[in-house]
Protein backbone atom coordinates (compact mmCIF):
# COMPACT_ATOMS: atom_id res chain seq x y z
CA UNK A 1 0.00 0.00 0.00
CA UNK A 2 0.84 3.48 -0.39
CA UNK A 3 0.79 6.38 2.54
CA UNK A 4 0.19 10.22 0.88
CA UNK A 5 0.69 11.53 4.15
CA UNK A 6 -1.21 15.46 4.56
CA UNK A 7 -0.23 16.17 7.91
CA UNK A 8 -2.21 16.32 11.15
CA UNK A 9 -3.72 12.63 11.23
CA UNK A 10 -4.91 13.53 7.66
CA UNK A 11 -3.44 10.89 4.99
CA UNK A 12 -4.24 9.30 2.09
CA UNK A 13 -4.25 5.37 1.69
CA UNK A 14 -3.74 4.00 -1.69
CA UNK A 15 -4.16 -0.12 -1.28
CA UNK A 16 -5.03 -2.62 -3.87
CA UNK A 17 -8.31 -4.56 -3.58
CA UNK A 18 -9.32 -8.16 -4.09
CA UNK A 19 -9.47 -7.62 -8.31
CA UNK A 20 -5.89 -5.65 -8.22
CA UNK A 21 -7.80 -2.18 -8.39
CA UNK A 22 -6.23 0.84 -6.43
CA UNK A 23 -8.49 2.41 -4.35
CA UNK A 24 -7.78 5.63 -2.66
CA UNK A 25 -9.24 6.20 0.66
CA UNK A 26 -8.84 10.13 2.55
CA UNK A 27 -8.73 9.51 6.04
CA UNK A 28 -10.61 12.58 7.90
CA UNK A 29 -10.86 16.18 6.00
CA UNK A 30 -8.90 19.06 7.68
CA UNK A 31 -6.71 20.19 4.85
CA UNK A 32 -7.01 23.80 5.41
CA UNK A 33 -5.19 26.32 7.14
CA UNK A 34 -6.75 27.18 10.54
CA UNK A 35 -8.24 24.94 13.12
CA UNK A 36 -11.86 27.19 13.23
CA UNK A 37 -12.34 29.96 15.63
CA UNK A 38 -9.05 28.54 17.85
CA UNK A 39 -5.61 30.28 18.09
CA UNK A 40 -3.51 27.15 16.59
CA UNK A 41 -2.77 26.82 13.46
CA UNK A 42 -2.14 23.73 10.75
CA UNK A 43 1.72 22.70 10.27
CA UNK A 44 2.76 22.08 7.19
CA UNK A 45 -0.17 24.56 5.67
CA UNK A 46 -0.84 22.47 2.02
CA UNK A 47 -2.51 23.43 -1.24
CA UNK A 48 -3.97 20.75 -2.92
CA UNK A 49 -3.03 20.74 -6.57
CA UNK A 50 -6.48 18.70 -8.17
CA UNK A 51 -5.45 18.40 -11.60
CA UNK A 52 -3.21 16.17 -10.44
CA UNK A 53 -4.80 14.84 -7.88
CA UNK A 54 -7.65 13.40 -10.18
CA UNK A 55 -9.56 11.31 -7.78
CA UNK A 56 -10.50 10.03 -4.58
CA UNK A 57 -12.53 7.14 -3.96
CA UNK A 58 -13.90 7.77 -0.22
CA UNK A 59 -13.26 10.10 2.24
CA UNK A 60 -13.77 8.59 6.16
CA UNK A 61 -14.79 10.66 8.97
CA UNK A 62 -14.32 9.69 11.93
CA UNK A 63 -15.42 12.48 14.13
CA UNK A 64 -16.87 15.83 14.98
CA UNK A 65 -14.36 18.12 15.96
CA UNK A 66 -13.45 20.52 13.16
CA UNK A 67 -9.79 19.26 12.42
CA UNK A 68 -11.05 16.06 10.74
CA UNK A 69 -14.45 17.55 8.91
CA UNK A 70 -13.41 20.07 8.02
CA UNK A 71 -16.28 21.80 5.64
CA UNK A 72 -13.79 24.20 3.68
CA UNK A 73 -11.85 21.07 2.68
CA UNK A 74 -15.24 19.32 1.69
CA UNK A 75 -16.74 21.96 -0.33
CA UNK A 76 -13.37 22.27 -2.13
CA UNK A 77 -13.07 18.75 -3.02
CA UNK A 78 -16.50 18.54 -4.14
CA UNK A 79 -15.95 21.18 -6.33
CA UNK A 80 -12.89 20.60 -7.80
CA UNK A 81 -12.74 16.78 -8.44
CA UNK A 82 -15.42 15.61 -11.29
CA UNK A 83 -15.88 12.62 -10.00
CA UNK A 84 -17.62 12.71 -6.34
CA UNK A 85 -15.78 10.86 -3.65
CA UNK A 86 -17.99 8.29 -1.67
CA UNK A 87 -18.40 9.49 2.29
CA UNK A 88 -18.05 7.07 4.60
CA UNK A 89 -18.98 8.66 8.39
CA UNK A 90 -18.77 7.04 11.61
CA UNK A 91 -22.34 6.37 12.94
CA UNK A 92 -22.50 8.65 15.31
CA UNK A 93 -22.27 11.48 12.84
CA UNK A 94 -25.34 10.23 11.32
CA UNK A 95 -26.87 13.46 12.58
CA UNK A 96 -24.92 15.70 10.27
CA UNK A 97 -25.91 13.65 6.73
CA UNK A 98 -28.84 16.23 6.22
CA UNK A 99 -26.16 19.23 6.12
CA UNK A 100 -23.68 17.01 3.72
CA UNK A 101 -26.84 16.57 1.40
CA UNK A 102 -27.49 20.06 1.76
CA UNK A 103 -24.15 21.63 1.22
CA UNK A 104 -22.55 18.42 -1.20
CA UNK A 105 -25.17 17.84 -3.55
CA UNK A 106 -26.29 14.57 -2.20
CA UNK A 107 -22.91 12.56 -2.48
CA UNK A 108 -23.25 8.92 -1.68
CA UNK A 109 -22.91 8.43 1.89
CA UNK A 110 -21.93 5.15 3.88
CA UNK A 111 -22.42 4.92 7.79
CA UNK A 112 -20.15 2.83 9.43
CA UNK A 113 -21.32 1.04 12.80
CA UNK A 114 -19.37 0.26 15.61
CA UNK A 115 -17.54 -2.93 15.10
CA UNK A 116 -18.82 -3.65 11.86
CA UNK A 117 -17.89 -4.85 8.42
CA UNK A 118 -18.76 -3.44 5.49
CA UNK A 119 -17.61 -4.68 1.77
CA UNK A 120 -16.71 -1.53 -0.40
CA UNK A 121 -15.07 -1.80 -3.99
CA UNK A 122 -13.52 -5.47 -2.90
CA UNK A 123 -12.10 -4.01 0.21
CA UNK A 124 -13.15 -4.74 3.55
CA UNK A 125 -13.94 -1.48 6.33
CA UNK A 126 -14.71 -2.10 9.95
CA UNK A 127 -15.38 0.70 12.41
CA UNK A 128 -14.31 0.49 15.98
CA UNK A 129 -15.14 2.98 18.78
CA UNK A 130 -13.50 3.14 22.15
CA UNK A 131 -15.89 2.94 25.15
CA UNK A 132 -14.72 5.54 27.60
CA UNK A 133 -15.46 5.16 31.85
CA UNK A 134 -16.45 8.62 31.76
CA UNK A 135 -17.59 11.12 29.03
CA UNK A 136 -14.92 13.02 26.86
CA UNK A 137 -14.56 15.29 23.84
CA UNK A 138 -13.87 12.62 21.61
CA UNK A 139 -16.39 9.78 22.87
CA UNK A 140 -17.75 10.17 18.83
CA UNK A 141 -14.06 9.02 17.53
CA UNK A 142 -14.25 6.10 15.17
CA UNK A 143 -10.94 4.52 14.47
CA UNK A 144 -10.53 2.55 11.21
CA UNK A 145 -9.54 -0.60 9.61
CA UNK A 146 -8.81 -1.20 5.63
CA UNK A 147 -8.06 -4.64 4.31
CA UNK A 148 -7.94 -6.68 1.63
CA UNK A 149 -6.46 -10.35 1.08
CA UNK A 150 -2.98 -9.84 1.85
CA UNK A 151 -2.58 -6.42 4.21
CA UNK A 152 -4.44 -3.91 6.90
CA UNK A 153 -4.19 -1.33 7.95
CA UNK A 154 -5.58 0.23 11.48
CA UNK A 155 -5.36 3.94 12.43
CA UNK A 156 -6.46 5.23 15.65
CA UNK A 157 -7.17 8.49 14.37
CA UNK A 158 -7.33 10.80 16.96
CA UNK A 159 -7.23 8.82 19.84
CA UNK A 160 -5.75 5.26 21.58
CA UNK A 161 -7.16 2.25 23.14
CA UNK A 162 -4.76 2.64 26.25
CA UNK A 163 -6.19 -0.29 28.92
CA UNK A 164 -9.78 -0.46 27.40
CA UNK A 165 -9.22 -4.12 26.93
CA UNK A 166 -12.50 -4.99 25.49
CA UNK A 167 -10.89 -2.64 22.30
CA UNK A 168 -7.21 -4.06 22.65
CA UNK A 169 -9.31 -7.83 22.45
CA UNK A 170 -10.91 -6.51 18.93
CA UNK A 171 -8.11 -5.17 17.98
CA UNK A 172 -5.69 -8.24 17.87
CA UNK A 173 -8.70 -10.44 16.47
CA UNK A 174 -9.09 -7.98 13.92
CA UNK A 175 -4.71 -7.97 12.99
CA UNK A 176 -4.41 -11.79 13.63
CA UNK A 177 -7.59 -12.84 11.48
CA UNK A 178 -5.30 -14.15 8.43
CA UNK A 179 -2.19 -14.62 7.32
CA UNK A 180 -1.50 -10.46 6.17
CA UNK A 181 1.80 -10.25 4.73
CA UNK A 182 1.66 -7.29 6.45
CA UNK A 183 -0.22 -5.11 9.16
CA UNK A 184 0.21 -1.84 9.80
CA UNK A 185 -0.97 0.22 12.44
CA UNK A 186 -0.60 3.99 12.06
CA UNK A 187 -0.88 5.75 15.31
CA UNK A 188 -1.27 9.27 15.85
CA UNK A 189 -0.17 11.21 18.47
CA UNK A 190 -0.95 14.56 20.10
CA UNK A 191 1.27 16.64 22.21
CA UNK A 192 -0.74 19.75 22.10
CA UNK A 193 -2.05 19.93 26.02
CA UNK A 194 1.50 19.73 27.01
CA UNK A 195 3.16 21.87 24.12
CA UNK A 196 0.56 25.12 25.46
CA UNK A 197 1.73 24.53 28.76
CA UNK A 198 5.04 25.06 27.55
CA UNK A 199 3.43 28.49 25.93
CA UNK A 200 1.79 29.33 28.35
CA UNK A 201 4.99 29.11 31.00
CA UNK A 202 6.11 32.40 33.00
CA UNK A 203 9.80 32.02 32.68
CA UNK A 204 12.47 29.24 30.73
CA UNK A 205 12.70 27.50 34.40
CA UNK A 206 9.32 26.68 34.52
CA UNK A 207 9.31 25.37 30.93
CA UNK A 208 12.02 22.95 31.49
CA UNK A 209 10.27 21.98 34.38
CA UNK A 210 7.28 20.90 32.53
CA UNK A 211 8.69 19.49 29.52
CA UNK A 212 10.82 17.61 31.91
CA UNK A 213 7.81 15.99 33.87
CA UNK A 214 5.67 15.63 30.49
CA UNK A 215 8.77 13.63 29.71
CA UNK A 216 8.58 10.98 32.54
CA UNK A 217 4.93 11.11 32.38
CA UNK A 218 5.12 9.97 28.75
CA UNK A 219 7.98 7.19 29.56
CA UNK A 220 5.63 5.58 32.05
CA UNK A 221 2.94 5.75 29.45
CA UNK A 222 4.23 4.10 27.28
CA UNK A 223 6.56 1.40 29.10
CA UNK A 224 2.87 0.33 30.53
CA UNK A 225 1.59 0.35 26.74
CA UNK A 226 4.08 -2.84 26.31
CA UNK A 227 4.49 -4.34 29.54
CA UNK A 228 0.23 -4.23 30.24
CA UNK A 229 -0.73 -7.50 28.06
CA UNK A 230 1.46 -9.85 29.76
CA UNK A 231 0.74 -8.40 33.15
CA UNK A 232 -3.08 -8.54 33.05
CA UNK A 233 -2.99 -11.47 30.67
CA UNK A 234 -4.66 -10.13 27.47
CA UNK A 235 -3.74 -11.00 23.94
CA UNK A 236 -0.96 -8.36 22.54
CA UNK A 237 -1.67 -7.41 19.08
CA UNK A 238 2.18 -6.57 19.26
CA UNK A 239 2.85 -10.39 18.70
CA UNK A 240 1.05 -10.09 15.28
CA UNK A 241 3.45 -11.41 12.15
CA UNK A 242 4.15 -8.71 10.29
CA UNK A 243 3.52 -5.72 11.77
CA UNK A 244 4.66 -2.19 11.64
CA UNK A 245 3.84 0.77 13.90
CA UNK A 246 3.76 4.02 12.07
CA UNK A 247 3.64 7.27 14.24
CA UNK A 248 2.06 10.61 12.35
CA UNK A 249 1.30 13.13 14.75
CA UNK A 250 -1.39 15.66 15.43
CA UNK A 251 1.06 19.20 14.43
CA UNK A 252 -0.42 22.07 15.73
CA UNK A 253 0.96 25.36 16.26
CA UNK A 254 0.44 29.00 17.20
CA UNK A 255 -0.05 30.75 13.83
CA UNK A 256 2.84 32.97 12.78
CA UNK A 257 0.72 35.88 11.69
CA UNK A 258 0.12 36.18 15.89
CA UNK A 259 3.98 35.48 17.21
CA UNK A 260 6.62 33.91 14.78
CA UNK A 261 9.04 33.27 18.04
CA UNK A 262 6.90 30.74 19.95
CA UNK A 263 7.39 27.87 17.09
CA UNK A 264 10.30 26.86 18.85
CA UNK A 265 8.22 25.53 22.14
CA UNK A 266 7.43 21.76 21.15
CA UNK A 267 7.69 18.38 23.24
CA UNK A 268 8.39 15.14 22.12
CA UNK A 269 8.97 14.87 18.23
CA UNK A 270 7.57 11.79 16.58
CA UNK A 271 11.45 10.82 16.57
CA UNK A 272 11.38 10.84 20.45
CA UNK A 273 8.37 8.97 20.82
CA UNK A 274 8.82 6.09 17.82
CA UNK A 275 12.48 5.81 20.19
CA UNK A 276 10.84 5.49 23.28
CA UNK A 277 8.12 3.04 22.33
CA UNK A 278 10.75 0.88 20.00
CA UNK A 279 12.81 0.83 23.46
CA UNK A 280 9.71 -0.92 25.59
CA UNK A 281 8.91 -2.98 22.79
CA UNK A 282 12.01 -4.45 22.61
CA UNK A 283 12.42 -5.02 26.60
CA UNK A 284 8.97 -6.92 26.55
CA UNK A 285 10.30 -9.22 23.85
CA UNK A 286 8.33 -7.84 21.01
CA UNK A 287 9.52 -8.34 17.84
CA UNK A 288 7.92 -5.47 14.58
CA UNK A 289 8.67 -2.25 13.06
CA UNK A 290 8.62 0.91 14.18
CA UNK A 291 8.69 4.74 11.62
CA UNK A 292 7.49 7.72 11.65
CA UNK A 293 6.25 10.05 8.66
CA UNK A 294 6.50 13.32 7.35
CA UNK A 295 3.97 15.55 6.63
CA UNK A 296 4.01 15.92 3.23
CA UNK A 297 5.70 12.97 1.77
CA UNK A 298 4.59 9.91 0.35
CA UNK A 299 5.61 6.48 1.33
CA UNK A 300 5.49 2.98 0.07
CA UNK A 301 4.32 0.61 3.13
CA UNK A 302 6.28 -2.88 1.64
CA UNK A 303 7.95 -5.87 3.53
CA UNK A 304 6.14 -4.15 6.82
CA UNK A 305 8.79 -1.14 6.23
CA UNK A 306 8.08 2.25 5.12
CA UNK A 307 10.16 3.72 2.15
CA UNK A 308 9.89 7.26 1.08
CA UNK A 309 9.26 7.44 -2.24
CA UNK A 310 8.85 11.14 -3.30
CA UNK A 311 7.04 14.32 -1.84
CA UNK A 312 3.64 14.02 -2.96
CA UNK A 313 3.01 14.89 -6.32
CA UNK A 314 -0.50 16.91 -6.59
CA UNK A 315 0.79 19.45 -3.64
CA UNK A 316 1.58 22.62 -5.37
CA UNK A 317 2.34 24.75 -2.25
CA UNK A 318 3.63 23.44 1.09
CA UNK A 319 4.54 25.48 4.29
CA UNK A 320 6.83 23.99 6.71
CA UNK A 321 7.19 25.38 9.74
CA UNK A 322 10.28 23.30 11.49
CA UNK A 323 9.45 23.19 14.88
CA UNK A 324 12.45 22.94 17.25
CA UNK A 325 12.94 22.05 20.94
CA UNK A 326 13.66 25.64 21.78
CA UNK A 327 13.06 25.50 25.29
CA UNK A 328 14.96 29.07 26.27
CA UNK A 329 13.57 31.26 23.93
CA UNK A 330 11.83 34.33 26.24
CA UNK A 331 8.52 34.81 24.84
CA UNK A 332 5.33 34.14 26.36
CA UNK A 333 1.57 33.94 25.34
CA UNK A 334 0.15 36.85 26.42
CA UNK A 335 -3.61 36.16 26.98
CA UNK A 336 -6.68 39.12 27.23
CA UNK A 337 -8.75 39.39 29.92
CA UNK A 338 -11.67 39.95 27.64
CA UNK A 339 -14.44 38.44 25.68
CA UNK A 340 -13.28 36.72 22.33
CA UNK A 341 -16.63 39.30 21.05
CA UNK A 342 -16.16 42.12 23.18
CA UNK A 343 -19.53 43.90 22.71
CA UNK A 344 -21.83 45.21 24.32
CA UNK A 345 -25.31 42.89 24.15
CA UNK A 346 -28.79 42.42 25.42
CA UNK A 347 -28.37 41.16 29.47
CA UNK A 348 -31.88 39.87 30.11
CA UNK A 349 -31.54 37.75 26.90
CA UNK A 350 -28.02 36.39 27.54
CA UNK A 351 -29.57 35.17 31.32
CA UNK A 352 -32.58 33.61 29.82
CA UNK A 353 -29.82 31.30 27.72
CA UNK A 354 -27.45 30.95 30.72
CA UNK A 355 -29.24 30.03 33.39
CA UNK A 356 -30.77 27.32 31.09
CA UNK A 357 -27.86 26.30 29.50
CA UNK A 358 -27.17 25.65 33.35
CA UNK A 359 -29.81 24.09 34.78
CA UNK A 360 -30.65 21.72 31.76
CA UNK A 361 -27.96 21.08 30.24
CA UNK A 362 -25.18 21.22 31.91
CA UNK A 363 -26.41 20.44 35.69
CA UNK A 364 -27.56 16.93 35.08
CA UNK A 365 -24.12 16.32 33.06
CA UNK A 366 -22.43 17.82 36.46
CA UNK A 367 -24.39 15.81 38.60
CA UNK A 368 -23.44 12.30 37.10
CA UNK A 369 -20.38 12.68 35.98
CA UNK A 370 -18.23 10.11 36.94
CA UNK A 371 -14.40 11.78 36.90
CA UNK A 372 -15.50 14.43 39.16
CA UNK A 373 -19.53 14.45 40.13
CA UNK A 374 -20.77 17.13 41.44
CA UNK A 375 -21.89 16.41 44.93
CA UNK A 376 -18.69 15.59 46.30
CA UNK A 377 -17.17 18.97 44.81
CA UNK A 378 -20.24 20.42 46.85
CA UNK A 379 -18.84 18.08 49.66
CA UNK A 380 -15.75 18.77 49.81
CA UNK A 381 -16.02 22.17 49.86
CA UNK A 382 -16.10 24.76 53.01
CA UNK A 383 -18.76 26.68 51.53
CA UNK A 384 -20.99 23.78 50.86
CA UNK A 385 -21.82 25.40 47.25
CA UNK A 386 -21.23 25.65 44.14
CA UNK A 387 -20.56 28.96 42.04
CA UNK A 388 -20.21 29.76 38.32
CA UNK A 389 -19.56 33.55 37.76
CA UNK A 390 -20.21 35.10 34.63
CA UNK A 391 -19.32 38.73 33.52
CA UNK A 392 -22.26 40.29 31.20
CA UNK A 393 -21.05 43.38 29.11
CA UNK A 394 -18.15 44.45 27.99
CA UNK A 395 -14.03 44.39 29.73
CA UNK A 396 -14.59 48.16 30.60
CA UNK A 397 -17.76 47.69 31.67
CA UNK A 398 -19.52 44.44 33.46
CA UNK A 399 -22.08 43.21 35.47
CA UNK A 400 -21.04 40.03 37.83
CA UNK A 401 -23.53 37.53 38.52
CA UNK A 402 -23.02 34.47 40.47
CA UNK A 403 -25.36 31.24 39.93
CA UNK A 404 -24.88 29.20 42.89
CA UNK A 405 -26.47 25.55 43.40
CA UNK A 406 -26.62 24.16 47.08
CA UNK A 407 -28.42 20.93 48.08
CA UNK A 408 -31.09 22.82 49.46
CA UNK A 409 -32.55 24.28 45.58
CA UNK A 410 -31.20 21.12 43.85
CA UNK A 411 -30.85 23.90 41.11
CA UNK A 412 -28.81 26.78 40.04
CA UNK A 413 -30.15 30.69 41.15
CA UNK A 414 -28.25 33.78 41.05
CA UNK A 415 -27.17 34.71 44.02
CA UNK A 416 -25.14 38.08 45.99
CA UNK A 417 -22.11 36.38 47.36
CA UNK A 418 -20.07 39.40 48.77
CA UNK A 419 -16.97 36.82 48.72
CA UNK A 420 -16.76 37.08 44.91
CA UNK A 421 -16.49 32.61 45.78
CA UNK A 422 -16.74 30.83 42.42
CA UNK A 423 -15.61 27.11 41.39
CA UNK A 424 -15.30 28.95 37.26
CA UNK A 425 -15.44 32.10 35.75
CA UNK A 426 -16.51 33.03 32.31
CA UNK A 427 -17.65 35.89 29.90
CA UNK A 428 -21.36 35.78 28.75
CA UNK A 429 -20.63 36.82 25.77
CA UNK A 430 -18.57 33.80 25.51
CA UNK A 431 -20.87 31.26 26.71
CA UNK A 432 -23.52 32.68 24.22
CA UNK A 433 -21.24 32.57 20.98
CA UNK A 434 -20.21 28.83 22.67
CA UNK A 435 -23.92 27.68 22.62
CA UNK A 436 -24.92 29.12 19.32
CA UNK A 437 -21.26 27.17 18.10
CA UNK A 438 -19.67 30.68 16.74
CA UNK A 439 -16.57 29.76 19.49
CA UNK A 440 -14.93 26.67 19.79
CA UNK A 441 -14.05 24.62 22.89
CA UNK A 442 -10.14 25.47 22.57
CA UNK A 443 -11.37 28.94 22.08
CA UNK A 444 -10.61 29.28 25.51
CA UNK A 445 -6.98 29.28 24.97
CA UNK A 446 -7.47 32.92 23.92
CA UNK A 447 -8.67 34.43 27.02
CA UNK A 448 -7.25 34.48 30.77
CA UNK A 449 -8.63 31.47 32.83
CA UNK A 450 -7.77 30.69 36.04
CA UNK A 451 -4.87 27.62 35.91
CA UNK A 452 -6.42 26.80 39.28
CA UNK A 453 -9.88 26.62 38.35
CA UNK A 454 -12.06 23.66 36.76
CA UNK A 455 -14.41 24.80 33.91
CA UNK A 456 -16.02 22.23 33.95
CA UNK A 457 -19.35 23.99 32.25
CA UNK A 458 -17.15 25.05 28.93
CA UNK A 459 -15.95 21.36 28.69
CA UNK A 460 -19.22 20.31 29.01
CA UNK A 461 -20.56 22.56 25.63
CA UNK A 462 -17.67 20.69 23.65
CA UNK A 463 -18.84 17.60 24.93
CA UNK A 464 -19.98 15.19 21.87
CA UNK A 465 -23.42 13.34 21.95
CA UNK A 466 -24.49 15.45 24.87
CA UNK A 467 -24.44 18.55 22.07
CA UNK A 468 -25.28 17.29 18.64
CA UNK A 469 -27.75 19.78 18.35
CA UNK A 470 -25.07 22.36 18.91
CA UNK A 471 -22.45 20.80 16.57
CA UNK A 472 -25.57 20.53 13.96
CA UNK A 473 -25.57 24.21 14.34
CA UNK A 474 -21.71 24.80 14.03
CA UNK A 475 -20.73 23.08 11.12
CA UNK A 476 -24.62 24.37 9.16
CA UNK A 477 -22.52 27.99 10.10
CA UNK A 478 -18.86 26.52 8.70
CA UNK A 479 -20.70 25.58 5.34
CA UNK A 480 -22.68 28.10 4.42
CA UNK A 481 -18.99 30.38 5.02
CA UNK A 482 -17.24 27.90 2.56
CA UNK A 483 -20.23 27.83 0.11
CA UNK A 484 -19.61 31.60 0.18
CA UNK A 485 -15.98 31.83 0.27
CA UNK A 486 -15.08 33.46 3.14
CA UNK A 487 -12.57 33.01 5.88
CA UNK A 488 -12.87 32.49 9.45
CA UNK A 489 -9.43 33.15 10.40
CA UNK A 490 -10.09 36.90 10.95
CA UNK A 491 -11.49 37.05 14.25
CA UNK A 492 -8.77 34.87 15.57
CA UNK A 493 -6.70 37.26 14.51
CA UNK A 494 -8.29 40.74 14.70
CA UNK A 495 -9.07 39.08 18.57
CA UNK A 496 -4.90 39.40 19.16
CA UNK A 497 -4.72 43.30 17.55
Amino acid sequence: MRIDYLGHSEFLVNIKNNINETIKILSDSWLSDFVAWDMMARNPRIKVDYDKLWNIDAIFLSHSHLDHIDPYTLIEIFEKLEKKPDIIIAETLAFLVPLFNKYLNNPNIIILENEQTIKYKWLEITGLIYKNAFITNEDDVMTLFIENETEILYTDVDTEPGSNYEALEFIYAKLSSKKYKQVVYLATRNELEWNLKLVDAKNVKERQKIDSEYKKYRTEEIEWEYAKFMEEEINSFYEVPNLIKIFIGQWIVFPREINDELFGLNTMKLEYVKNLEEKYAKKAWYQLNFDFLTGWESYEIEDSKAKKIWKIEYLKNVELINVAQDLDIGVYRKLKFAPLQNEKRDIESQKEIIISLINNRFFPYALANLEMPLKDIILESPEKKYSIKVRYWTKEDFETVYYVFDFSKFRFEEEKLENDFFNEDYWANDLEDFYNWTQELYSNFLHKLDENKWYRLWTYLGSNFLNNDLLYKKFDFHFKKAINKESINEYVLNFYK
